[in-house]
């Protein structure tokens, strides 16, 4: 909540609290303030957060329609608004009007209002009182098949922001409004939006002709979303202060926590460095990209942030993650802890493969550097193993690695019985490690699920056929690889958790909340346990549309309770798109035990598994091979449930999978 609004905030819980309950308190707080926030019902100002309420008989807003104005400067409140220009009784003003739901209904369409597509952003809004097309129609931005509107509608989540289409059209009349049927590239047919000229297309796409018909397709020369805006990197307090187009929100809290301090302008979608705006490079986020400041040190990085390194080579200034470390004592696991860097342990006879977790409790980078192996010969880890080298860079203090995570002839024999050493580079006094080997392929995966904020509670879900169903496309997919799944314990969040991280808002906020899964159990069999988060939604500005996020590759195996130990799935789609929701968690319980996308973000790599296909240009998925396996880098609306002899001998190798 921006900082401006504290004083009404503080009046607002006095209210409230007087003679309720604490626990029906936080409840109570929280829907009072979505009643006032920008969006809602309102007869005048000052019944509103935000200070002005747009009314019907002036403006055309039926109910009235509470908003918060110079919103470039101060931000919008709630958190599911976003600041625009626009022009309300023929002035040109900021205003904050109110996002779509993940489905691109509105709370308020019972009234009028309609979720339309306001400068490529879906909000909801009455359609007389702007002139904006009605989201759903082709070629409208997306983030899932549901927020399209046509028969056989499909979201196209490879192009830039998602493009809803029409899949199998003969003709134009079958298309929405007579938009052109073309004839793709892999012969299938598709709806795409028609044009005369560049204006007729929605930011980042230009009019082109293509199979005979002009159609608006992604350009290359688009040029920064607001010019006027500030690079990469800069503060902000809404997406019009960047030039890319999206502010990563501070999220402030009482104290003044913030996830990223000040805000943080990015470019989103960005294809390569050229795409970004200031000094600044794009790297990859969960299944998106964006842009971010480039850096040599801290003292580039404004209060706050850390320079780190990325994957994709180069560091850049980003927020500072406090990851919650391990508890040592957990009893399941022999944990070490010393201060010393080579960390020297014997595996039994018949090893097949093994898992090391270092980690440092006192919060500091742990990067595995070098495995020496009993024969003498050693594996350079960031040069001969860097598709799993990933896990510093996603949690710091936190370094957890598998062997063998390919089935390449170097590497499916290579880790068996005798002495090794792993040698760490880290600045933390005190570091602690514990190994799991593996003697035989497992064959079990055991599923803890949390309840947070969702409309089902953990003894609801076990009789609900949408959860069965979701269950059903997990055990499919990891029983072609020889695997059974299944849930192990259906848990509800607390009330708290699930208030704070019912909607979760930032992708530091997903470490924070798998930190609070508890272990099951105190044998190490109940602790190989993998935490399944399902929350009411993501919120995260620079990742729309976001379905699922893993917290490591591979993430925490066997111990609980921190920022590694489990994964996160939105449930808006639970009972809607049960086969979407199923394949997302069965994509990201891969990469929790050890598998990579079989192709990266624009083919800039594979991954290191031999009998995955490769694809050079993902984003044209019709053309990919790969695009029906699990592991795809893209959600693509239908059937990705493929999976190949290669991911299966890793999967069975996890120290996850018994």
């Amino acid at each position: 909540m921006a900082i401006d609004f504290k004083p009404k905030l503080g009046l607002l819980l006095a209210i409230l609290l007087f003679g309720v309950a604490a626990c029906e308190a936080v409840n109570a707080i929280a829907d009072a303030i979505d009643q006032i926030s920008d969006g809602a019902p309102c007869n005048v100002n000052n019944g509103c957060l935000g200070g002005k309420c747009l009314t019907e008989s002036e403006l055309g807003f039926p109910g009235g329609y509470c908003t918060t104005l110079n919103c470039e400067s101060q931000g919008c409140t709630g958190f599911s608004s976003e600041c625009f220009r626009t022009e309300l009784a023929g002035k040109s003003v900021t205003a904050c009007y109110e996002l779509c739901d993940f489905d691109g209904s509105c709370e308020r369409a019972s009234e009028g209002y309609q979720c339309v597509q306001l400068q490529d952003t879906p909000v909801c809004l009455p359609p007389t009182a702007v002139n904006a097309p009605v989201q759903g129609s082709t070629g409208s931005g997306c983030s899932n098949n549901l927020q399209c509107n046509g028969e056989g509608a499909t979201c196209l989540t490879t192009f830039f922001g998602g493009y809803c289409s029409q899949l199998g059209c003969s003709t134009d009349a079958d298309c929405l409004d007579n938009n052109p049927c073309v004839t793709l590239e892999d012969s299938s047919t598709a709806c795409l939006r028609g044009c005369e000229s560049d204006d007729d297309c929605r930011f980042g796409y230009s009019c082109t002709q293509y199979a005979g018909s002009n159609i608006c397709l992604e350009s290359n020369s688009s040029g920064p979303r607001n010019p006027d805006g500030e690079d990469d990197g800069a503060s902000c307090v809404a997406n019009i202060n960047c030039k890319g187009g999206t502010c990563i929100r501070a999220n402030e809290e009482e104290g003044g926590a913030t996830s990223y301090p000040g805000g943080y302008c990015t470019t989103r979608d960005c294809a390569s460095n050229d795409d970004c705006n200031g000094d600044s490079i794009c790297i990859a986020r969960t299944r998106s990209t964006a842009c971010f400041d480039v850096c040599e040190s801290n003292s580039d990085c404004r209060d706050g942030y850390e320079c780190r390194s990325t994957p994709e080579g180069g560091s850049v200034c980003d927020s500072i993650v406090e990851a919650v470390a391990p508890d040592p004592n957990q009893n399941a696991f022999e944990v070490q802890c010393g201060s010393e860097k080579n960390l020297t342990f014997t595996m039994p006879d018949g090893t097949i493969g093994f898992y090391i977790a270092p980690f440092a409790p006192g919060g500091q980078k742990v990067v595995p550097n070098v495995l020496r192996n009993p024969n003498g010969s050693s594996l350079n880890i960031p040069s001969e193993y860097e598709w799993l080298a990933v896990n510093p860079e996603l949690l710091g203090s936190l370094a957890p690695i598998q062997f063998p995570a390919s089935d390449a002839s170097n590497f499916r024999d290579a880790f068996g019985p005798g002495e090794y050493t792993l040698e760490v580079s880290t600045q933390a006094s005190e570091l602690c490690w514990y190994v799991i080997p593996k003697t035989s392929p497992g064959t079990q995966l055991d599923i803890n699920l949390y309840f947070v904020g969702t409309s089902i509670s953990a003894n609801e879900a076990q009789g609900s056929s949408s959860v069965r169903r979701v269950e059903q496309v997990v055990q499919s997919i990891y029983n072609d690889m020889g695997v059974t799944a299944q849930v192990a314990n259906y848990i509800d969040a607390s009330d708290s958790v699930s208030q704070q991280y019912g909607i979760i808002r930032d992708f530091y906020d997903v470490f924070n909340l798998v930190a609070t899964s508890e272990a099951t159990g105190d044998t190490a069999d109940e602790a190989l346990t993998v935490n399944v988060f399902l929350i009411e939604d993501f919120n995260i500005s620079e990742a729309p549309g976001l379905l699922g996020v893993s917290t490591g590759i591979p993430g925490m195996a066997g111990l609980h309770g921190n920022s590694g130990a489990g994964l996160v799935f939105s449930a808006a789609s639970l009972g809607r798109d049960d086969q979407q929701l199923g394949q997302t968690m069965a994509h990201e319980i891969g990469h929790f035990v050890g598998l990579r996308h079989t192709t990266e973000h624009y083919g800039s790599a594979h991954d290191p598994i031999t009998d995955t296909p490769e694809c050079l240009a993902p984003d044209l998925a019709f053309l990919c091979e790969d695009s029906d396996n699990f592991m795809f880098a893209f959600a693509l609306g239908g059937e990705q449930n493929d999976t190949t002899p290669g991911q299966a001998f890793v999967v069975q190798r996890s120290a996850l999978i018994k």
